[in-house]
């Protein structure tokens, strides 16, 4: 299990939210903390990708864009600014993301994404999430991701619309999952679909559809929640309606053996047209991220470890992780609690969460009294008539707030009570 040591003392500061969060809590930020992302595109859909994904505080991000930005891209590319115009993409988001989560290992590949090196990106990571804006690029991705057995989330975006799913070719299960060719077997004739730049699109049209990615890939990672994997789901803005329909993989189609094979013509970027064949050994023993030899891509893994243990929180807390609270005198931290029980100082410990929350996970020796009988009732406090200022009673809840207001409530019943309360409540005392 982990616990606050994983994570630098400003990261737990930053991270509080989804701590508190049920069904979240620190081991999943941890996950979040550990997990390798390649975002392809930092245009549209990558501003809200990369954004939320160092936010979350995702340790290590690697973005590939060969673009620079221009001012045509700022309607919708919130990432970027007019500081910004003419410096590389890549540059412009990462220092974003930085000021974001300062902790981040962001890896940057200013070059276009190809037959060529797609695979060699791909297979280091943890999750694909594709922002891309061309056809060409969707179906390399797509196969590179196939053939490494990476999930994907996928999007896209045109005029006033927008889809998002997330594909899998080899599920943990060792079955056959949903890919981008399962939904769109064939790739268009060039020209067929037109591009956002012909067409057209809705400058906050990105932030909605990127958003729903960077949903779904913390949600794979955190191992939270029910993904999109076997849905799609589409965004219509106009009628501000979403609709959703089941993507099974077809049994008939031949897995994908080499890297954009039928999209000559397609067009996205230099040499993306040619196809690439993969060898069936190097889908399984190549491993090098793209522009970074062996050797180079250790040593970033290694560096992203030590800025998640840097700065450590090893000694004990003085804040409440889950609110931001500053530790006040009338607060034992969990370190304290248990410096006190193993010395006898504990008078009486007091649970006063809900039944159903002490039922599933309690203090040796604690009663229940629920905030709420504790406030209409005045039930009995055990241990309280033989409490010292050396030898209190200690109140505790899930994360520190109901026990604090348990605590005010106890001071004003019983003025100079010698009542304490348990500094990130249960959760916090379960996590060290």
């Amino acid at each position: 299990m982990t616990d606050l040591s994983a994570f630098s003392r400003s990261q737990a500061e930053r991270f509080q939210r989804h701590f508190a969060l049920a069904g979240f809590g620190i081991e999943a930020q941890a996950k979040l903390l550990r997990a390798r992302v390649l975002v392809v595109g930092a245009g549209g859909l990558g501003a809200p990708i990369l954004t939320y994904l160092a936010a979350a505080g995702v340790g290590t991000i690697e973005v590939i864009d060969h673009d620079v930005v221009d001012r045509s891209n700022l309607h919708r590319q919130v990432i970027h600014s007019e500081a910004t115009v003419g410096q590389p993409k890549t540059a412009s988001a990462a220092a974003v993301m930085r000021g974001l989560h300062p902790e981040v290992n962001v890896i940057e590949h200013r070059q276009p994404l190809t037959a060529q090196n797609a695979l060699e990106l791909v297979e280091p990571v943890d999750i694909v999430v594709d922002g891309s804006d061309n056809f060409a690029t969707r179906y390399v991705v797509s196969d590179a991701c196939e053939i490494a057995g990476v999930p994907l989330v996928s999007g896209s975006i045109l005029r006033f619309a927008g889809q998002v799913s997330l594909f899998w070719s080899r599920l943990p299960s060792g079955e056959r999952g949903p890919t981008y060719r399962d939904l769109y077997p064939e790739a268009p004739d060039a020209g067929e679909v037109p591009t956002c730049a012909e067409a057209g699109v809705l400058g906050v049209l990105p932030g909605v559809i990127g958003s729903l990615m960077a949903t779904e890939t913390i949600k794979h990672l955190a191992g939270v929640g029910e993904t999109l994997l076997g849905r799609v789901l589409s965004y219509d803005a106009l009628t501000a309606s979403f609709r959703e329909f089941r993507l099974e993989p077809d049994p008939q189609r031949e897995p994908v053996t080499s890297i954009g094979a039928d999209v000559t013509g397609l067009g996205g970027g230099p040499d993306v047209d040619a196809a690439c064949e993969v060898p069936a050994h190097q889908a399984d023993d190549d491993g090098a991220a793209a522009d970074l030899s062996p050797t180079d891509s250790a040593a970033a893994e290694t560096a992203a470890e030590d800025s998640v243990n840097e700065d450590s929180v090893n000694e004990d807390i003085d804040f409440n992780p889950f609110t931001g609270d500053p530790k006040q005198a009338d607060d034992l931290t969990p370190r304290e609690f248990r410096q006190a029980v193993a010395r006898g100082e504990i008078a009486g410990v007091v649970d006063v969460r809900e039944p159903w929350e002490h039922q599933q996970g309690t203090i040796e020796d604690a009663v229940n009294i629920p905030l709420m009988t504790l406030w209409r009732e005045s039930p009995e406090v055990p241990g309280l008539d033989e409490a010292a200022d050396d030898r209190p009673v200690v109140v505790y809840c899930a994360h520190g707030v109901r026990s604090r207001q348990a605590l005010q409530l106890l001071s004003q019943r019983y003025p100079g009570a010698p009542v304490k309360n348990l500094l990130g409540g249960y959760e916090l005392y379960r996590q060290q």
